[in-house]
């Protein structure tokens, strides 16, 4: 099936480059807006966030970056599954879990500041600029250690056994896996007192990044390659060979991938190397139901990963 919209159109061209810079700003704003109007931050973060959804699967299919990926593999029920429980179950358990954990940390820190860490007197842009450098200074070695901890990578194979990019797998996460994540990502903001609607709106940011990190669009970025880790980085980070997928593991920026040594882009270089063309799990044998990955990283004997973590 070819683009709806013609790939030598105006039309065409402006969605490229206009897609995520609009949805990307336009996602946290419209939360702002509805919390601080008296909305609740839960309902109103899982209603922008299927709102944004719906945007993403319209896209997919007006501009597809590859056709093929936009027919099933037979891989849409597992994934419905997963994103249920990674994204709607479990949270309801992690959340007090995790505030319970870090609230005798974050009362201490307070009581050492002489009051309240968060700077809830910023301007409320800076406040998230400030909320996206925490969680992924966090997050990113989170996701680093899965690839690189034997143990943590057996439940982060799960992630990586899709055989193709849409917007709704960026949810297909072991409840383990999920649960590291989470902890490595809202550490240093819920430890130092991040305000309510702050979180509210980086979730916002997050559901945009992670869609935009697997959908299926044909989307440019230009300089915003320097900040934010989506679309042609994350595809490599999906590879199947373990040079280019060890790279990359940024949440929502690419800044500490750029800190550490770990950003790779071949198609961002003076003479282009080559595009991303196979993804997933070297093993063919790997489980595609979702009972099937959940058990799997206990399964001893199963190689559970690429030439690296096997």
């Amino acid at each position: 099936m070819e683009s709806i919209i013609k790939k030598d159109s105006a039309l065409y061209s402006f969605m490229q480059w206009a897609f995520f810079p609009l949805v990307l700003v336009g996602t946290p704003y419209i939360i702002y807006l509805l919390v601080s109007n008296g909305s609740s931050v839960a309902i109103t973060t899982y209603v922008v966030a299927v709102a944004v959804g719906l945007v993403f699967w319209l896209a997919e299919w007006l501009m597809p970056f590859k056709e093929h990926w936009n027919h099933s593999h037979g891989d849409i029920k597992n994934d419905l599954v997963s994103g249920t429980v990674a994204y709607i179950i479990l949270p309801i358990f992690l959340k007090p879990m995790f505030i319970a954990l870090l609230a005798g940390s974050t009362a201490w820190l307070s009581l050492q500041w002489g009051g309240s860490i968060w700077p809830s007197d910023w301007p409320i842009v800076l406040q998230l600029i400030l909320m996206l450098l925490l969680g992924d200074a966090g997050r990113y070695w989170g996701h680093r250690l899965a690839h690189e901890v034997p143990w943590l990578w057996n439940f982060h194979a799960v992630h990586h056994s899709t055989k193709r990019l849409y917007w709704w797998n960026a949810t297909r996460q072991h409840p383990v896996d999920k649960t590291w994540f989470t902890f490595t990502e809202m550490l240093f903001p819920v430890l130092l007192g991040a305000d309510g609607i702050v979180l509210a709106m980086y979730f916002g940011v997050t559901v945009v990044c992670g869609f935009s990190q697997h959908c299926n669009i044909n989307i440019k970025l230009g300089p915003l390659y320097w900040f934010f880790n989506v679309v042609d980085l994350h595809r490599w980070h999906h590879s199947k060979e373990i040079q280019e997928s060890n790279n990359n593991y940024g949440n929502n920026l690419i800044v500490y991938d750029r800190l550490f040594g770990t950003y790779f882009h071949p198609e961002r270089q003076e003479v282009p190397v080559r595009h991303i063309e196979e993804i997933g799990l070297l093993n063919p044998e790997y489980p595609e139901d979702y009972l099937g990955q959940l058990a799997a990283p206990f399964k001893d004997g199963l190689d559970k990963g690429n030439k690296s973590n096997s």
